[in-house]
């Protein structure tokens, strides 16, 4: 009789326990979770709230502070950010905001989820460290993480240190090295400086480009990207690799507008405005993103009153790298 009474409520009461979920709220802003007996949780660590019965994301937190004087343990979550109208209930289930959850979860895309520069982690949920558009560089990579496509490799020295090289203008008589270092980076918005100095092998002919990436969110599906670029350059003005090739961007100042998808791709569309030709061209394109590759595929022109498909008007983006 016993041994059924045990068991009764080993079936019916410790199920309860054997996830982290909402307990109750604690004010406006936080709520108060039971957290399983073998739970990994930790102050500071971001979470996410999922809908008990539907699984869906209902919103986003950070641990506060972990009380370990009871049984089970509790923790303070500060909420972040809800999504949509949705209502934290609960029984709601609480995770630590990972890579495997949202895959296993399904968890559409959200700006707000976009992981750390850990090298493991999909490129899906990274935040863009090329944007796959003529003249617009992005963030920096991971600690040890590599971006190679047939024009250009990047690599990572740390999180917030990246160094890159132009192929294609080693290709074409410049030595060249580049750098990357992001300044700010925080739940309002994120600054990367970038700068490119090259020098033609045969020649005394060089450029220097520099520029900044200001990204600020929008909301849960939108962030906007400043960019803006300079070009300090010592050319010759009979150097035919410069003039025909069109080797370097031009000083420009743009907007990329970012979209997330469900799947995680990215829309990313956006005016400029060109410097030297005094003229206002745009971008727009769709980035798909698997766990690595990166396809890119768009239109652009540098100026919008030239109707017609050539390097002064409207041209076809495509470009595809590897993120690993």
């Amino acid at each position: 009789m016993k041994f059924t009474v045990l068991l009764l409520i080993a079936l019916f009461v410790f199920p309860a326990f054997s996830f982290n979920q909402v307990d109750s709220a604690l004010d406006q802003k936080a709520v108060i979770v039971k957290l399983d007996p073998e739970h990994d949780f930790a102050k500071g660590e971001r979470v996410v709230i999922l809908s008990r019965t539907q699984g869906s994301l209902v919103a986003i937190g950070k641990v506060k502070k972990i009380q370990k004087d009871q049984y089970p343990e509790m923790a303070i979550v500060e909420i972040e950010e809800i999504i949509g109208n949705k209502l934290i209930l609960p029984s709601d289930a609480v995770e630590r905001l990972t890579a495997e959850i949202l895959e296993k979860h399904h968890v559409t895309g959200h700006i707000s989820l976009m992981l750390g520069q850990e090298r493991q982690i999909p490129a899906r949920y990274k935040d863009l460290a090329y944007m796959g558009v003529f003249n617009s560089d992005g963030h920096t990579l991971a600690d040890k993480e590599w971006l190679v496509s047939i024009p250009q490799v990047q690599y990572g020295l740390t999180d917030s240190f990246t160094v890159k090289v132009l192929t294609g203008l080693y290709l074409d008589g410049f030595a060249n090295i580049g750098a990357k270092a992001r300044v700010m980076r925080n739940q309002w918005g994120q600054l990367t400086l970038n700068a490119l100095t090259s020098r033609q092998v045969n020649r005394d002919d060089w450029v220097f480009q520099t520029g900044l990436v200001l990204t600020l969110p929008s909301n849960g599906r939108f962030q906007s990207h400043l960019v803006i670029n300079a070009r300090i350059e010592g050319i010759e003005e009979d150097n035919p690799e410069v003039d025909k090739l069109n080797l370097f961007p031009e000083s420009d100042i743009r907007t990329i507008y970012e979209y997330v998808t469900d799947d995680w791709d990215r829309v990313l569309f956006g005016p400029s405005f060109n410097f030297e030709n005094q003229s206002v061209g745009g971008t727009l394109s769709h980035m798909w993103i698997w766990d690595t590759f990166h396809l890119n595929l768009g239109i652009a022109t540098k100026d919008v009153s030239k109707l017609k498909f050539d390097e002064d008007g409207y041209y076809v983006l495509f470009d595809f790298f590897w993120r690993f």
